[in-house]
């Protein structure tokens, strides 16, 4: 499927060349050509939201012929290998091409911290300006508010569940329910509002996480649509972390939080977080999907990793057909729907 224009708008080098996502001049020009089809018809589109486990483009350097449009827009056309390209290509291969195209706007090395204070990135906001009712959202945030830039009760909190906790006490045992203050000063109070409501949740420390990871991520994507209703918004818990590679930027962290010694507590913890946090953000009038990203990289393969937490090219067309399973609402119903009734909540 060719964009509106045969004119390549971009260069393939300079596009993906920023670390912090992509230049938002240069999505503002893709975005634009992709949404028209080669008949005119306006395509729908998938945008992407977050941090690096969907904006993972820096951590390799495969590249591949542009697939579903991009063949016009970048010159040459050619596209990274990243989970946006798998996206377009897995969307190609099953014929939906010519209505639906992703967008990466998420941004590498971003958290919930750096958009507290109702602060946006800038791709966030052409999301918050171009997301239309027949669009979907896709995001995958907090990750790093655990592994790159904890806030002080934020690490404590985590070391409580990851390092102090049994294994068998978060997986039978768990539970919280934290209201959602719908404060958040980021680094400022350094995590103060989630200890004020880590009492409602058990064992200690998770109801400060199941804070972070559903009322902080629910209010983020509330600022993200501004009101809009898109067709449907898919909300990640991360992945599992790769349990058998050493040498990356992160072995400190994970060390830390026990990971080298018992990675399946953590990703015990992890589960806990999808079913109590992911599967309870809930925007009204909008259909939310909750999305287990553990299901499509499990830690086991570490061809599925770059740097133990970053998804490789592997790892990103992995997850790239599990996330579009979800979006198209394929794959035999596996993943959690709400009624309409919870979706006026």
């Amino acid at each position: 499927m060719s964009p509106s224009t045969t004119t390549p708008l971009v260069g393939a080098g300079e596009y993906y060349s920023e670390y912090y996502g992509h230049n938002p001049n240069f999505l503002r020009r893709v975005h634009a050509s992709l949404r028209g089809g080669r008949s005119g018809s306006r395509r729908s589109c998938i945008f992407l939201a977050g941090d690096s486990s969907l904006d993972n483009k820096f951590w390799f350097d495969s590249w591949a012929a542009a697939t579903n449009g991009y063949e016009a827009v970048l010159a040459p056309g050619r596209m990274k290998t990243d989970v946006c390209y798998w996206l377009n290509d897995e969307l190609v291969r099953r014929g939906h091409g010519g209505r639906l195209f992703c967008l990466n706007t998420a941004v590498e090395a971003t958290s919930l911290n750096t958009r507290a204070c109702g602060r946006l990135t800038p791709q966030d906001r052409l999301i918050a300006s171009a997301i239309g009712p027949d669009d979907v959202l896709v995001v995958s945030v907090g990750g790093n508010d655990i592994a790159l830039e904890p806030l002080l009760f934020t690490a404590l909190n985590l070391s409580l569940v990851a390092c102090c906790t049994p294994q068998v006490c978060i997986e039978q045992c768990a539970c919280a329910c934290p209201p959602n203050l719908r404060v958040d000063p980021g680094c400022a109070c350094c995590g103060l509002p989630g200890c004020l409501v880590s009492p409602c949740g058990c064992p200690p420390g998770l109801g400060y996480l199941v804070d972070l990871f559903g009322n902080r991520v629910q209010n983020y994507i509330e600022r993200l649509l501004a009101g809009r209703r898109p067709a449907r918004v898919v909300v990640c818990m991360i992945y599992f972390l790769d349990v058998h590679g050493r040498g990356s930027w992160a072995d400190c962290f994970l060390k830390m939080v026990c990971y080298d010694s018992s990675p399946a507590r953590l990703q015990a913890a992890i589960r806990a977080l999808f079913s109590l946090a992911t599967r309870r953000v809930a925007i009204p009038g909008v259909e939310v999907v909750p999305f287990p990203l553990f299901e499509a990289l499990d830690g086991s393969d570490p061809r599925d990793y770059v740097q133990r937490v970053e998804p490789s090219p592997e790892g990103g067309r992995k997850m790239a057909a599990a996330l579009l399973d979800a979006i198209l609402d394929e794959g035999g119903g596996g993943c959690y729907r709400r009624t309409p009734a919870e979706m006026q909540r």
